[in-house]
C-alpha cells in the first residue's frame, strides 16, 4: 500500500509530461488561415448575424402585430 502512494507523484508526472509533449506535437500539425481567408470568413461570419438579426426582427414585429390584434 505504502508503495502506491509513493509512486503516485512520480507517476502523475510522468503522465502530466506526456500530455506537454504530446500537446505540443498536436500544435505543431496545426495550421492557421492566411490573413485574406480570416477577412473572407469574417466577413461571411457578419453576414450570417445580420440575415439572422433581420429574420428575428421580422418574427418580433409579426409576433407583437398578432399579440395586439389578439389582445387589443
Amino acid at each position: 500500500m505504502s508503495d502506491k502512494v509513493a509512486d503516485a507523484p512520480s507517476g502523475l508526472i510522468s503522465r502530466s509530461v506526456d500530455y506537454v509533449s504530446e500537446s505540443v506535437e498536436e500544435l505543431k500539425k496545426v495550421t492557421f488561415p492566411t490573413r485574406q481567408e480570416a477577412m473572407r470568413l469574417t466577413g461571411v461570419v457578419v453576414m450570417i448575424i445580420v440575415f439572422i438579426s433581420m429574420c428575428l426582427f421580422v418574427m418580433d414585429l409579426v409576433f407583437n402585430w398578432l399579440m395586439t390584434k389578439m389582445i387589443g
